[in-house]
């Protein structure tokens, strides 16, 4: 019985120990600001402690509100930090931006939020900033967020974006996009024109007209795409249906369920898959090292070259005029031509060294 009165006193106390470390005191504000603001207009915000959510509206203005939330154990000292935050909020010209700044607890003047705050003041788990703004179709926007998510809803312009520790999901066709994305993920529907920049990050997209994506360490999932360009290293890829495709891997896996037009890649250690050639025009062109290449060319009439120093290429026995010669003994290289189907225009030429290339019938 003394064991267990013991026990349940020891948990009792963790219970109300807890509970008085993790009581936070809630302190907050909130400023709301309008623009006259056109088509071509430019607005810029820079946030670092919370999430962006941005509306398109048919107004020729934009409204921005800044809502400010701070937590401590203390209620004078989340006051008194809430009290140093100040939004700032810059107009010219075809121009508007906002972000903010901490005035420093001792001397007074204002100082930036991660290059002078103590972390006693400005853990991250202490200060929320979040903007909600509307703004009209057809202009720009230029964001900077750290350590918060971002929300397109319902407008379409020109997207400028460098975001870090959060998601950006955009709900809505965008003309135009040039992201920066790092430890997070983009969620989008159509981008007809973007350049991205990915590192340990996730990109989900259901369409792209032209796309260049410069990726390290990431997952990326495309549906469509007219003309792909990728940068790749340390990535899984998937996509679904490609007209043209071209760029470098490097350490990658690319799956391409569905190819409609041209392939031009650069691999090292890497492999590639095409589940299925619709055009019969096609013409695949890869330098390879060390890389696996796996190709499904059922229906897909056309002309094969390879050329491969110590790499191993396995043909179904329904290629023809197959010939295969040796260029170099020591350094084990061999040139191999043949054709598959009939009155093909299609092309497939594959260079390098090492490596397995595979065609198959599936």
């Amino acid at each position: 019985m003394d064991i267990l009165y013991k026990r349940l006193l020891f948990f009792t106390m963790a219970l109300v120990i807890g509970h008085m470390v993790t009581a936070q005191e809630r302190v907050s504000k909130k400023v709301t600001k309008s623009y006259a603001f056109a088509t071509g207009d430019e607005l810029h915000l820079e946030n670092k402690y919370g999430n962006v959510t941005v509306y398109g509206w048919s107004k020729n203005e934009v409204s921005i509100t800044v809502h400010m939330t701070v937590t401590h154990k203390k209620k004078e000292n989340a006051i008194e930090l809430l009290h140093r935050i100040a939004p700032i909020i810059k107009s010219g010209d075809n121009y508007l931006s906002v972000s903010y700044e901490i005035a420093d607890k001792n001397s007074g003047f204002f100082a930036n939020l991660f290059e002078k705050a103590n972390p006693f003041d400005f853990d991250r788990s202490n200060v929320q900033i979040d903007y909600n703004v509307h703004m009209p179709f057809k202009t720009i926007l230029n964001i900077s967020n750290k350590f918060g998510d971002v929300l397109i809803e319902d407008w379409d312009g020109i997207l400028i974006a460098d975001i870090q520790h959060g998601d950006i999901y955009i709900n809505r066709n965008i003309t135009k996009a040039e992201l920066s994305l790092k430890y997070g993920k983009l969620k989008a529907k159509n981008i007809i024109n973007s350049n991205i920049t990915l590192n340990n990050g996730e990109l989900d997209m259901d369409d792209a007209y032209t796309m260049y994506i410069n990726s390290s360490g990431s997952a990326i999932r495309i549906q469509s795409s007219s003309n792909l360009e990728l940068l790749s290293n340390k990535d899984e890829i998937t996509l679904q249906s490609v007209e043209n495709i071209k760029g470098s891997l490097k350490f990658s896996n690319l799956v391409l369920h569905e190819l409609k037009s041209n392939v031009m890649l650069d691999m090292k250690i890497a492999d590639f898959k095409i589940h299925q050639i619709l055009n019969q025009n096609s013409k695949i062109d890869i330098e390879q090292e060390s890389s696996e290449v796996s190709l499904n060319i059922s229906h897909f009439a056309h002309q094969f070259s390879a050329v491969l120093e110590e790499g191993l290429v396995r043909l179904p026995k329904t290629f023809y005029d197959v010939d295969s010669k040796m260029l170099d003994n020591g350094k084990k290289l061999r040139e191999i031509n043949a054709k598959y189907g009939n009155n093909g225009n299609g092309k497939i030429t594959i260079t390098g060294k090492k490596g397995v290339v595979l065609l198959k019938e599936i």
